[in-house]
């Protein structure tokens, strides 16, 4: 088993791919960890899966392309890229690198010390430094998505934030818990969270240095709408 699965989900992503791919790869060089990076290309209209196709002989890291015909959502990506991984631990990060991936090691040392199975990087923890903040409309819709979720679906009250898109997973069992899921869209984590205290596995949030990325790929349109439809599968599923 290889030590680190890096997973990028990535939906029109030609301006950043390419430095995401450099920085997962200096990651897992400089770390001296083994490790594998998954870029899963969601159906983009641009050119990020031949950007990404075209620099596997560029990096030291082995590189998999994977490839929805059409776009299918953040959760059936990571899905996808979860299920081919085989990392001793996961872990997965939005386009942009927000994060420097340095932060992972937090998480890495969390599971590997035994505190926990699933590491969520939080931006609201006493300890997280936040260079570029996001703009008031963001932060409304964010606080209200995670205490809806909370109120809806009876996940911890210790979580701070749901939707931070870093996180480190210890390996078999995230590939265990991503086989269950059946959301494709932003709610995924949502569903993993309850897959995971439902089956009693420990998750913990860490701390991370984290700017905002103002390319959002979330539409204010048809966001709600597909959110509303995710939450309705979700309050029907039974668990």
């Amino acid at each position: 088993m290889i030590d680190i699965s890096f997973i990028i989900p990535a939906f029109d992503e030609e301006k950043k791919i390419q430095n995401d791919i450099i920085l997962a790869d200096q990651f897992i060089s400089s770390n001296n960890f083994s490790g594998q990076i998954i870029v899963v290309d969601d159906g983009s209209s641009d050119n990020t899966l031949r950007i990404a196709e075209n620099f596997k002989e560029e990096i030291k890291t082995e590189l998999i392309v994977l490839s929805n015909e059409i776009n299918r959502g953040k959760g059936y990506s990571i899905k996808k890229g979860v299920l081919r991984s085989k990392g001793r631990y996961i872990i997965y990060f939005d386009a942009g690198a927000t994060i420097p991936l340095s932060d992972a090691l937090k998480g890495i040392e969390l599971i590997k010390l035994g505190k926990c199975d699933l590491a969520f990087g939080s931006r609201k923890l006493r300890d997280s430094i936040i260079i570029k903040r996001q703009k008031l409309d963001r932060k409304i819709a964010s606080f209200l998505f995670l205490r809806f979720c909370k109120f809806f679906f009876n996940i911890g009250n210790y979580f701070t934030d749901t939707q931070c898109g870093f996180k480190v997973l210890a390996g078999e069992i995230a590939r265990t818990l991503f086989n269950d899921i059946t959301l494709d869209g932003f709610l995924f984590e949502i569903e993993l969270i309850i897959l995971a205290e439902r089956d009693n596995y420990i998750i913990r949030e860490f701390p991370v240095t984290w700017k905002c990325d103002r390319d959002s790929r979330i539409n204010f349109v048809k966001t709600p709408s597909k959110i509303m439809s995710e939450i309705n599968q979700l309050r029907k599923r039974k668990f």
